[in-house]
């Protein structure tokens, strides 16, 4: 895969939907106009400052085994609106040298949970459950960021493929997406 010119990446993130924040250890240094929206409309409507959530966030995450940080979790914010975290390192050749820190993307829950749920007349785990499933994340990651077991959400997914109409996961994001 080439490497794209560092101002079209640039144009790239800037436009993208999806809220990016980048931390050079515990300092913010990136956020592109997404995140901007997402923060300020938090800050507006309830008072969360989200740099400082998602700061915290990073605090009590544990490094892996290459030193690295790799998560996805469900953080729910004090007035109960649940987000999708995905934490990664980020390691590249910048102009000035080596670049190491956090990438973060938030993801909003809950906007096409209720177009699902009354669909399909699906619970709201039974919704929470088929919302990660959607974004890709395995059986395993859907058991921890809900803090259920696995065979817990092998059991809602049994359900909401009884009450979607397909047999396999496959069908289920072919039907959905």
């Amino acid at each position: 895969m080439a490497l794209l010119d560092p101002a079209i990446s640039a144009s790239i993130v800037e436009h993208l939907k999806l809220p990016i924040f980048f931390f050079r250890g515990p300092r913010l240094v990136y956020t592109n106009p997404a995140a901007d929206g997402l923060t300020a409309r938090l800050g507006r409507s309830h008072g969360i400052d989200l740099s400082l959530l998602l700061q915290d966030h990073l605090r009590r995450l544990e490094p892996g085994e290459d030193g690295g940080r790799e998560a996805v979790v469900l953080l729910t914010a004090p007035t109960g609106e649940p987000f999708s975290v995905h934490v990664s390192t980020l390691e590249a050749d910048g102009l000035s040298g080596p670049i190491r820190g956090s990438l973060v993307t938030v993801r909003e829950l809950g906007i096409d949970r209720d177009a699902f749920t009354r669909r399909y007349g699906l619970s709201v785990r039974e919704a929470e459950v088929l919302e990660l499933v959607l974004r890709g994340y395995s059986n395993q990651d859907v058991a921890v960021t809900l803090g259920v077991t696995l065979a817990t959400t092998k059991k809602h997914l049994t359900r909401i493929f009884d009450k979607v109409g397909v047999d396999s996961r496959a069908q289920l994001i072919s039907r959905l997406v």
